[in-house]
């Protein structure tokens, strides 16, 4: 997979793009925590959770593409466009953590059931997942380029879909009283982000490491130089 920085030409567009998103995610935090302590739903305080994450994401998602546009200097020779790649690493890993916090705690939920309030679950699951929507909107043409933005990008798709495993928890709550589904969406939506992180993190320590890139076959280089030779 070949790996982008940021084009100068989308730098201030992305920026305002980036803040515009993190007002979103700090405000869906406030209003998903307030929604999952009444209503119960230890799903919508994942989705806080994940939420307030990306916020952070996204802030340091902006002081790195700051970072990378500053120049050359006799201490950093290469400027600091790798920020980038750490501030990538420190998302990714932020969220795998708290996926397996939240999996410890939905488990221990399924041993003891709490009643939930499935339309607030409902109302506040709608209001994140538009949010997110718009979020994802604004980042897609900047997560095309940027291996950090793609790393803000991706928890924001996450996030939407972890909104709409709620809202259908949501109506299953509301509809059959089927309070176990919702540490089961928990546990799922936790798993996924584990996925998507995971490839994220791996991708950018490769690049800081200097690995060959997967779509370069070494030997062929090798047998190509001792053709040449």
């Amino acid at each position: 997979m070949a790996h982008h920085h940021t084009h100068t030409s989308l730098g201030g567009q992305l920026e305002k793009n980036l803040f515009i998103t993190m007002l979103l995610n700090f405000l869906i935090t406030v209003v998903e925590i307030v929604g999952g302590i009444v209503s119960g739903s230890l799903s919508l305080l994942s989705d806080a959770i994940h939420n307030f994450s990306d916020g952070i994401a996204i802030i340091v998602s902006y002081i790195a593409i700051r970072l990378s546009k500053k120049p050359r200097t006799l201490k950093y020779t290469f400027g600091l466009k790798r920020a980038e790649l750490l501030a990538a690493i420190i998302n990714a890993s932020t969220l795998i953590i708290i996926s397996f916090f939240l999996i410890k705690e939905a488990i221990e939920r399924f041993s003891n059931p709490t009643p939930i309030t499935g339309n607030l679950m409902l109302i506040v699951a709608a209001v994140g997942l538009v949010a997110n929507i718009v979020g994802t909107v604004l980042l897609k043409r900047g997560a095309d380029q940027n291996i950090n933005i793609r790393a803000a990008y991706v928890h924001l798709l996450s996030d939407a879909i972890s909104s709409i495993s709620v809202i259908i928890g949501a109506v299953f709550i509301m509809m059959f009283n089927i309070t176990w589904i919702d540490p089961a969406l928990t546990i799922f939506i936790s798993l996924y982000i584990l996925k998507e992180t995971y490839e994220i993190a791996k991708e950018s320590v490769d690049v800081i490491m200097m690995s060959t890139p997967p779509d370069i076959d070494i030997n062929e280089v090798q047998r190509a130089r001792v053709f040449r030779a």
